[in-house]
């Protein structure tokens, strides 16, 4: 059963869009190059900009982790813990200190319930 970490942030004051934006995208390159050493018990990651209820962007940013289980989500932890060793590499491409207000920042996790009933429909998209 997957396991997801929810957390949010707001990006502190003096921060350069163009700046964030690119670490963003050095961050996912760096987690795609290295999934398989680094973050094994990652499923998936996904980016979101929170919106109010006529889409209308907030200043709340949402990055939802999704891990093959609670023990794998506790197992990177530990392993991340100090980052050091191949860590000391990822923490060069993770914006967390240099961008988000860390008086901002939330976590909170989740445990699936009632998986046979879950449907996605996502996967019969077709995209031009």
């Amino acid at each position: 059963m997957s396991f997801l970490e929810y957390e949010t942030w707001v990006l502190k004051k003096d921060v350069k869009m163009a700046d964030y934006h690119a670490i963003i995208r050095d961050w996912f390159r760096f987690i795609k190059e290295h999934k398989e050493t680094l973050f094994p018990e990652w499923i998936s990651a996904r980016y979101y900009r929170k919106t109010d209820r006529d889409g209308h962007p907030t200043e709340v940013y949402v990055m939802i982790f999704e891990y093959e289980s609670l023990e794998g989500h506790h197992a990177y932890k530990e392993r991340r813990r100090n980052w050091d060793g191949p860590y000391e590499e990822y923490k060069k491409v993770d914006p967390y200190q240099e961008f988000f207000d860390l008086e901002t920042v939330t976590t909170e996790y989740l445990l699936p319930e009632q998986e046979d009933e879950w449907f996605d429909y996502s996967k019969q998209r077709i995209i031009n």
